[in-house]
């Protein structure tokens, strides 16, 4: 089982379809199911107790139809949970694993902007050193700013906040996974500019090899082409919206992103 972190509008989209134009990976619909699971472990001592709490959140919570019941009945969810080794990555492994062994696939991943915004949470739960792998896409804030202005579901006022939680997630798991071999740290800006090494290596990581079908944008991300928040999935890997940001930003919003966000930016190499 793998997770793709990375924070709203980061490109996170972008890789998961990619990734599931493989045919031995599935990634299901985004779910909150991982962030919720690591706040329920957090929160209830007893295993047994939490475990219930856990398949039952799984097979009933608003998520399910759209990412584990394309795959499994709510009683194989459930059973699935239930019969997982203790912890959450037991209980990740089991989940996905089942998806994975129902849909004939060889692995099974997760995606979603949650899990990056749970990050001290997940560590708490003891996600970061387990055996499963990660692979963490890093876009320039400024980059991200200037899509989430862009999408209706942004709340407002995101513009002021959202670099230093960028700041904060991307570096935490960064310095928590860095030099890790179960984890792989790739930039957007390198994935749109030169995405067959990139591919290439994030399959090897997950221990599958390269499919050149990964890179047909004609297949990529069918079910999601009337999200407007998503018009790009079928167009080509567009290196040129890697820097559009300098033409959609204030002066004052790239101030405000590069002295939030300055050490982050460093640490990614943006300044």
């Amino acid at each position: 089982m793998f997770i793709v972190f990375g924070s709203p509008r980061s490109g996170t989209t972008l890789l998961k379809e990619t990734l599931n134009l493989h045919p031995d990976i599935f990634i299901p619909m985004q779910t909150t199911f991982i962030s919720t699971a690591a706040h329920v472990i957090g929160s209830v001592s007893s295993w047994e107790h939490a475990v219930r709490i856990l398949a039952e959140i799984a097979a009933e919570s608003d998520d399910y139809a759209g990412a584990f019941g394309s795959v499994l009945s709510k009683d194989e969810v459930r059973s699935a949970v239930m019969g997982a080794q203790p912890g959450l990555a037991g209980v990740l492994e089991a989940l996905y694993g089942a998806m994975a062994g129902k849909l004939g696939k060889r692995i099974c991943g997760d995606k979603s902007p949650d899990d990056l915004l749970s990050i001290r949470k997940l560590e708490q739960a003891g996600l970061l050193t387990s055996n499963l792998k990660f692979i963490h896409i890093v876009r320039d804030v400024r980059g991200s700013l200037a899509s989430l202005l862009n999408v209706d579901w942004a709340p407002q006022g995101i513009e002021e906040y959202f670099p230093r939680i960028w700041n904060y997630t991307n570096l935490h798991l960064y310095r928590a996974m860095s030099g890790a071999p179960n984890y792989m740290m790739l930039k957007y800006e390198t994935l749109v500019a030169e995405p067959r090494p990139v591919v290439e290596q994030l399959v090897e990581l997950l221990g599958l090899d390269f499919v050149p079908g990964m890179l047909d944008a004609e297949r990529r991300g069918m079910s999601l082409r009337s999200n407007p928040s998503h018009l790009n999935l079928s167009r080509p890997f567009l290196p040129e919206r890697a820097h559009a940001w300098r033409s959609k930003l204030t002066p004052g919003q790239i101030e405000h992103c590069e002295s939030s966000a300055h050490e982050a930016l460093k640490v990614f190499d943006y300044i």
